[in-house]
């Protein structure tokens, strides 16, 4: 006799549901993040300031 609990059908519909949240999450932390970015690249520095944001070109495997 198996006890009454959820299906194996509503624990996978669970976890896609969990999944989809996490995703939209972490869409939303990575937006949150590349406006922060372009906010600090569009902010006027004073001259002799250097940059705080700096460019990584994550194709290019050999630069350092």
């Amino acid at each position: 006799m198996t006890p009454p609990g959820p299906s194996s059908e509503d624990a996978r519909e669970h976890l896609w549901n969990a999944a989809h949240e996490f995703l939209k999450a972490m869409r939303a932390l990575v937006d949150a993040a590349d406006e922060f970015v372009e906010d600090q690249r569009d902010r006027p520095k004073p001259d002799g300031d250097p940059s705080r944001v700096q460019r990584i070109d994550i194709d290019d495997a050999g630069a350092s």
